[in-house]
């Protein structure tokens, strides 16, 4: 499409150069700003796109798309906006045809749950004859067939857009979104439309980038806004989040809000929840009528995501009573309480709880299952929100009988500065192990596990890498789980074998004759 075409769909742009260039793609990465490209200058929090505008000039970019007016002597066409983050979103829509508009949109925000949430919307749709996308945590589904890894929660603007047209190329009639803070902030989901926005809950996290609660519940809070300025598309709120709450009374006056949880008077209530090591039963009220609900996973907080995931489906057209029966086989999302091994005389779960509320509901969990004891390995990331380290430590200690405390994710940080920040939080010296190799710490707990014990391995749960100074080195915690506990078998075979060994004889003496 032509330049002059592009910028029509632009915030009050001011332009300089032809705009009959013809646009042929679009990017933000200077690399790969090739003959016919449009380079958008993306402020980051790391680097400036600004400052690559030369590289992407000599790499052949058409047009380059700014914060800034052109330098005085520019020739190439300079289209001058206030926001370009806002201008890529709108761009990538015009260049893909505006691929969202046939699609259902489901946004999906909060600290917790959004993946599994995710998972089970996604699925619920798909099975209720409404064939659906997924972009998320752990992988982007284009409807041809194969899961792509994801390679953030909620990718660029020019990402969303591309999947999104892959899905409407193949015939996808929806499409499920975890939608980050940080995608909120930077204006990734700019101009889309939601049929349906879920809030999960609100808690510690990531207040290295928003710096404070408060600003970190206003980038969240813009998805509802979105939804509220349209003209239809409901609101799923928890009802028993204090976060919740509030974006309830915000919006309830739009008529457009579905309150989910256990509190009285909600319109999607679970109450008598059991739950065994094989899945929940709850009960469900809503629309009036009871519903006996049998969910194939485990905890209170995974009722939270399945009442938020049913709700979202109504809100999209699908038939209560059969969600219902389509989640009794719903699928186990991986890395989310993740039970990995088969026998029986103890448990060991995976799961991606990183944040002191995501452990501290991951063990009230397990520890509802009556296990003699839970040792849980877990480690805090690097480069993020340090604040909350000492808090997971506590969180971690008081859900457990042993922690060993390691390395998750250090990236550019010293791994052992991490674990001294988190120890701040432990009380009881006794309580815990400090191991720095993530490998040694999940084999210490696999060495000391006893019958009838759990033991959690926290913090990665999906990822199959640890990253250390930039480089993601391969670590699957449920691989090295199941590996280590092959050696340890294998090792205690051994010395049994050894042990059972008849004497060997003494040596013969010389013969005589």
């Amino acid at each position: 499409m032509s330049l002059r075409d592009l910028v029509k769909r632009l915030e009050n742009p001011v332009t300089s150069g032809s705009l009959d260039t013809e646009i042929r793609s679009l990017t933000y990465d200077s690399r790969k700003a090739g003959p016919g490209a449009a380079f958008f200058a993306l402020r980051g929090s790391h680097a400036d796109g600004h400052d690559f505008i030369d590289a992407a000039l000599a790499t052949g970019a058409a047009a380059i798309v700014a914060e800034t007016a052109p330098p005085a002597d520019f020739a190439a066409p300079w289209v001058h906006v206030r926001c370009t983050r806002r201008a890529l979103a709108a761009a990538a829509a015009a260049i893909h045809d505006d691929p969202a508009r046939t699609l259902a949109l489901a946004g999906i925000t909060g600290t917790n749950g959004k993946t599994t949430t995710a998972f089970l919307l996604h699925d619920l749709l798909n099975r209720g004859q409404k064939r659906s996308g997924l972009i998320g945590t752990i992988a982007w589904d284009a409807g041809d067939g194969k899961l792509l890894p994801a390679t953030h929660t909620t990718p660029e603007s020019l990402e969303i857009h591309g999947l999104f047209a892959r899905m409407r190329d193949n015939g996808l009639r929806a499409c499920v979104m975890e939608v980050s803070s940080h995608a909120l902030d930077q204006e990734r989901v700019h101009g889309l439309e939601f049929a349906a926005g879920v809030f999960t809950n609100l808690s510690q996290d990531h207040l290295d980038y928003h710096g404070s609660m408060e600003k970190y519940f206003a980038a969240k809070t813009r998805l509802f806004e979105t939804i509220a300025a349209q003209k239809r598309g409901q609101m799923i709120l928890n009802g028993d989040d204090p976060w919740g709450r509030k974006l309830i009374t915000r919006y309830e006056g739009t008529g457009r809000v579905t309150r989910y949880g256990f509190g009285t008077g909600l319109e999607f209530r679970a109450n008598n929840v059991r739950c065994d090591p094989t899945g929940t039963n709850y009960e469900l009220e809503a629309l009036g009528r009871s519903f006996l609900v049998r969910l194939p996973l485990i905890g209170d907080f995974n009722v939270y995501n399945s009442l938020a995931a049913l709700a979202a489906g109504h809100a999209m057209g699908l038939n209560l009573r059969e969600s219902i029966a389509h989640l009794k086989t719903a699928p186990q999302v991986p890395g989310r309480l993740e039970r990995v091994t088969d026998q029986t005389r103890f448990q060991v779960y995976v799961d991606y709880a990183h944040t002191p509320d995501a452990l501290d509901n991951a063990l009230r969990t397990l520890r509802a299952l009556r296990p003699e004891r839970i040792i849980t390995v877990f480690g805090c990331g690097g480069d993020r929100d340090r604040g909350k380290r000492a808090k997971m430590a506590a969180a971690a200690e008081t859900g457990s009988d042993i922690c060993v405390l390691t390395s998750d994710n250090p990236r550019f940080e010293d791994p052992q500065s991490i674990l001294n920040d988190a120890a701040k939080g432990f009380r009881r010296p006794k309580s815990h192990a400090q191991v720095l190799d993530r490998r040694e710490a999940i084999r210490l707990a696999l060495e000391n596990v006893r019958p009838g014990d759990i033991v959690l391995v926290a913090g990665k749960g999906h990822e199959d890498y640890q990253d250390i100074q930039g480089k993601k080195h391969p670590f699957d915690d449920r691989r090295v789980v199941r590996q280590t506990l092959i050696e340890i078998a294998g090792q205690r075979d051994a010395d049994n074998a050894a042990r059972e060994a008849p004497p060997s004889p003494p040596p013969r003496g010389p013969r005589r004759n």
